[in-house]
């Protein structure tokens, strides 16, 4: 018998993706409840992608990713400084954050039992990141509120980052074309995202829903790309992130469903256009491309529950199949 925590699909967990994860639920444990879910003090979140929910092993095969944010307004002096000299247009910022993340994400062509190039697939790649994140939000109207984020991550893409040892760890499929992937560079995104929310609830608080349009653009050696979507949330005390401190009231349980779309225009993805200061493989990627999401989030008091799809558009040319993953994310606040 595998010795290796088991995940959805068949797929494995390494030991220490699995003990982050208990940590995290132990962590969440009974507590006291929060006004505004406690979106104003910490925040830990553990994320995982894996295709493995629909039997694939290929393209964004699979990423992780461990989030932290302070609680409202605990930014060193520096910061503060410089979020003071960029303006929030639109919107009075009444709480900042100050986040951490980090993460890797693991590409793959679909045939891994080629040895050889396959110059009709996209490259073999991994990246491997830590990011520092400023979030702020505040009330656009009365009837608005806003969020955004800016967020500049830093990593490495090639075998530094580690990608072909966790694939060999956590996937049952023994991939031989590593030896092909995009070569050892240091990478870096700037990323920044604006999203606005219109809401809706029921005369007693319980039943709520909410519209949240967003804006992003990224410019990078790793992504240089613009994006507009939506996500419309339904159900049970949709806990409010975009709230200032104490306007919320508590939130003890709840449950949403949720779909979202996005739309992004591409100028540069290092994960199909191939390193940027020497030549590697690469393939001719689409300019224009969509994400659609449905999912489910649980709130249990401090710790929120979520499971979700993603279904993408084609991505690159000749790309005979579109592609989907599954998320599950663990969001504890204390």
């Amino acid at each position: 018998m595998n010795r290796r925590n088991r995940f959805i699909g068949g797929e494995t967990w390494p030991p220490q993706r699995a003990l982050i994860f208990f940590a995290v639920v132990l962590l969440a444990g009974p507590g006291r409840t929060f006004a505004d879910n406690g979106w104003e003090g910490r925040i830990l979140s553990f994320a995982d992608d894996n295709d493995a929910t629909v039997g694939n092993d290929r393209h964004y095969t699979q990423g992780a990713r461990i989030t932290y944010f302070s609680r409202d307004d605990a930014l060193p002096l520096w910061l503060q400084r410089f979020s003071s000299h960029v303006p929030a247009i639109g919107f009075d910022t009444q709480a900042q954050k100050l986040g951490a993340t980090v993460g890797q994400e693991i590409y793959t062509p679909a045939d891994l039992k080629t040895a050889d190039l396959i110059t009709n697939d996209r490259p073999y790649a991994g990246w491997l990141y830590g990011g520092a994140i400023l979030q702020r939000r505040g009330p656009l109207s009365p009837a608005c509120q806003a969020q955004e984020q800016l967020r500049l991550d830093l990593g490495v893409v090639g075998p530094e980052s580690l990608a072909e040892a966790a694939q060999k760890a956590t996937h049952h499929n023994e991939p031989r074309g590593w030896n092909n992937q995009l070569k050892t560079e240091p990478a870096f995104a700037f990323r920044y995202e604006r999203r606005y929310r219109h809401g809706v609830r029921d005369e007693d608080g319980q039943c709520d829903a909410d519209f949240v349009p967003s804006a992003k653009a990224n410019a990078g050696t790793v992504d240089t790309s613009a994006a507009i979507g939506a996500l419309l949330r339904f159900g049970y005390r949709i806990p409010n992130e975009f709230d200032a401190p104490h306007q919320a009231t508590p939130l003890d349980y709840g449950t949403y469903p949720f779909t979202g779309a996005e739309g992004r225009y591409v100028v540069r993805n290092i994960f199909l256009d191939g390193n940027t200061f020497t030549s590697s493989h690469r393939i001719g990627k689409k300019p224009f491309v969509a994400d659609m999401r449905v999912g489910l989030t649980v709130v249990l008091k401090n710790m929120e529950l979520t499971a979700a799809h993603t279904f993408k558009t084609r991505e690159f040319n000749g790309q005979d199949h579109a592609d989907s993953y599954s998320t599950a994310m663990v969001t504890l606040k204390f």
